[in-house]
Parts: structure tokens; sequence; C-alpha cells
């Protein structure tokens, strides 16, 4: 028995130094965060923390932030091939105009439009509330009612966003 007691003391020293195998989301966040030049839901920072419940294989390297189209940034390890996209808020009342696109919006807020999901061999649509205006390719809010979660769809058509693996 005096000898379980020596060695559980050791065995819990090894277990708290283990590194983690997945990625510290608040960690990407602060790293978006400190790209952006603005925090999380403000103004030209990130429109929403990253999900807390993804589970990214801890990247050997820093994990590399670029940007993808005037409205959404890619986190991505190169190393391990993953990659996330984080939608970015460019303003409270935000349209094309914010951005400085002449482009028109073609989901204005509230609207009812179709939210298309797509996968290699199947897709699945059905209708959502967009919760923001945008224009063709913009990340914008959408949920199906007002008790349900939001999701961040881009913009594909006239009434019709769609998120895609």
């Amino acid at each position: 028995m005096p000898h379980y007691h020596f060695l559980l003391p050791i065995v819990s020293v090894f277990s708290m130094g283990a590194a983690a195998p997945f990625e510290d989301t608040s960690l990407l966040d602060r790293q978006v965060a400190a790209y952006l030049g603005a925090g999380v839901g403000d103004a030209g920072g990130a429109h929403a923390p990253i999900d807390p419940r993804l589970k990214l294989k801890r990247c050997p390297n820093a994990a590399e932030i670029s940007e993808t189209n005037r409205n959404a940034l890619q986190v991505s390890c190169r190393t391990l091939g993953w990659r996330i996209f984080v939608p970015i808020r460019l303003g409270n009342n935000r349209n094309s105009q914010d951005s400085g696109s002449s482009a028109e919006p073609l989901v204005q807020r509230n609207q009812p439009v179709t939210l298309v999901i797509r996968r290699s061999n199947f897709s699945i649509s059905y209708g959502v509330i967009a919760q923001e205006s945008g224009a063709m390719g913009d990340y914008i809010p959408v949920r199906s009612d007002r008790k349900s979660k939001e999701l961040m769809a881009r913009v594909s058509g006239a009434g019709e966003v769609e998120m895609t693996p």
C-alpha cells in the first residue's frame, strides 16, 4: 500500500504536464483579434468566437491566418491539413457599402432564404431567416427561428445561402 501513495503523486505530476491534444480555441480567438486589431463582436473583428467544441488537432507550428475574401479569414494548420473560416463583422448595419464594394446585397436582413448544405455526394436545403444583409460571397448569420442557434452561411445567390465543407 505505501507504494501506491508514492506512485499516485508522480503519475499526477506527469499527467498535468502533458500537452492537450487539441487546439485551444480561445488562443486562436486571441490570434485572430491581434491579426485584425479588433475583438470578437467588434466592427472589424471576428463575428463570433471560434466554437470551443471543435476538436482540431494541435498544430506543431503556429496556426496560419490568411484573408480569403473581404469578410472572412482562414485559420489553418498546413502540417495537419485542417482549416476553419472565421467570418468578420464589418459593422453594426453591415451591407456591401460598408466594405467599399459596389455590389448590391442579394439577401436582406429578416428575409426568408434557402440554406443549402452541400457535400460531395448530396445536398440538403431548408428555409432560414437572414439575420443581416449580404452581397454575393458575404458570410451572414442565419437561423431557422428565434430560439435556434445562429449559423454562419455564405450568400450564394438571390435569396440563397450555402454551407460547404
